[in-house]
């Protein structure tokens, strides 16, 4: 045997190691890039509905940033349990779903003897004698026609929603043909209770319209300390709660991960189809011809006007895709860019493209062949 008959193996260079195994690695990092903004972003963007760190449009990040600033103090808790820990008889404490709390939630709550502030509460009974939860409206920007000083500073406001009635001694602002959207009284305990009849004023979306900020502000802002208390199931009794409520916030991302990661995998493995293949045409037949030969079909049929209309159409809408022009956009605008292209008169190629119907078959014809020389213009040019 010859040296010539031996096999020279070759050792895969760097760079071919590269090729082969750039893809998978490069997949894989952007999927731990994505795992790691998705860890980082999630506490803000999943926020919920007016959570006080909340930065989408249901959220009420500005409106604590503005509590703050005027010097409140705002403790964020999610049990009643927490509320009640974190709350004492000098201070206010805001309740954003009170129709999710229980009757013992509630007389808990009360107990604290703080100031309460209802948020679209419709078991506004529950919480103060003689209240009673009138029905809905739509919310809108209403007066306050009321004495109450945090209404009439603040002036028309985004209300609505939920109204009340209350005992004569309870101020009832924002009225509507149903009852009144913020109505002032006081709790079982006798501690000041304000139920709101819409979530608007609150919320990053609304809070800089009309008199929002001022109302929300004077009415969360009367003492030092605010407790936040947005209710969920997890300060439910347990039998109340099902086995989504018991899941970690995380597990549903890294549920969605875990499927991309693996649809990615099976994507790169399956298996390819190769190259496409191109076989030559026995015969080429040109454009003109098949649009000729449809004009004259339909001028045997005696289809002139609609022969026409069709070629018109799918001239024009072949225009428009080579033009960029939106199928949307209106006739005069295909005109102006067909007529820019070609450098034609606008009055030559509106009556190209919508002129009169041609009163014979050799008009068909003739048009058939304009259609196909004006697009072979805009091709070409």
């Amino acid at each position: 045997m010859t040296a010539g008959d031996v096999s020279t193996v070759r050792t895969p260079t760097a760079r071919q190691h590269w090729r082969r195994w750039r893809f998978p690695f490069l997949v894989t990092a952007a999927l731990v890039i994505f795992a790691v903004v998705i860890t980082l972003l999630q506490d803000q963007t999943s926020r919920g509905y007016l959570d006080p760190e909340g930065v989408n449009v249901s959220g009420a990040r500005a409106l604590a940033r503005l509590l703050e600033d005027q010097g409140l103090t705002i403790t964020p808790v999610r049990t009643t349990a927490d509320a009640v820990s974190a709350t004492s008889s000098d201070e206010t404490i805001v309740i954003t779903e009170p129709d999710m709390l229980l009757p013992e939630q509630i007389d808990d709550v009360l107990g604290t003897g703080a100031d309460i502030v209802l948020v679209t509460a419709s078991n506004v009974e529950d919480f103060g004698p003689d209240l009673e939860h009138a029905g809905s409206s739509p919310e809108q920007v209403l007066a306050p026609r009321c004495e109450l000083p945090a209404a009439r500073s603040a002036g028309d406001a985004l209300t609505g929603g939920e109204t009340y009635h209350g005992p004569d001694d309870a101020t009832a602002c924002y009225p509507t043909d149903d009852g009144a959207s913020l109505l002032v009284g006081s709790s079982h305990t006798g501690s000041r209770l304000v139920a709101l009849g819409s979530s608007a004023p609150l919320t990053n979306r609304y809070l800089d319209e009309n008199g929002n900020a001022a109302l929300a502000l004077n009415l969360l802002g009367q003492t030092g300390e605010l407790t936040w208390y947005r209710p969920t199931p997890e300060g439910a009794p347990d039998e109340a709660r099902d086995l989504a409520d018991l899941m970690p916030g995380w597990v549903v991302p890294a549920a969605w991960q875990l499927a991309i990661a693996v649809g990615v995998a099976a994507w790169w493995r399956a298996r390819r189809l190769g190259r496409v293949v191109t076989e030559p045409l026995p015969v080429v037949v040109r454009a003109a011809e098949t649009t000729e030969g449809r004009a004259r079909l339909y001028a045997r049929g005696g289809s002139r006007g609609h022969a026409a209309s069709i070629l018109r159409n799918a001239t024009a809408r072949r225009l428009r895709s080579r033009l960029s022009v939106p199928l949307t956009a209106p006739a005069e605008a295909l005109i102006e860019a067909v007529s820019a292209r070609t450098e034609r008169e606008p009055e030559t190629v509106t009556t190209l493209l919508a002129g009169p119907e041609p009163t014979d078959d050799a008009g068909l014809v003739r048009l058939a062949n304009a259609l196909d020389e004006l697009e072979q213009e805009v091709i070409t040019s």
